[in-house]
């Protein structure tokens, strides 16, 4: 595996990121996002959401969703 070396002031702006980093050549392009690492609480609602997509039990379409939102919205 390829190690960069980070500045002090990198290793501080990296730690200190909370919605990722992304790394950017000399030319300003993006070389790759980094994700930050989910917490506990955000792991248990990816395991719940997959517990209920890989159940039997009813969903509400999109569009009915969509529409109460809407209807919150206005009213």
């Amino acid at each position: 595996m390829t190690e960069i070396i980070l500045t002090s002031d990198q290793v501080q702006l990296f730690s200190s990121a909370t919605d990722g980093v992304v790394f950017c050549d000399a030319n300003g392009s993006v070389v790759v996002r980094v994700l930050p690492i989910p917490t506990a609480e955000e792991h248990a609602t990816i395991a719940e959401a997959r517990r209920r997509l890989a159940s039997d039990q009813s969903r509400i379409p999109s569009a009915t969703v969509l529409e109460r939102i809407g209807a919150r919205e206005i009213g």
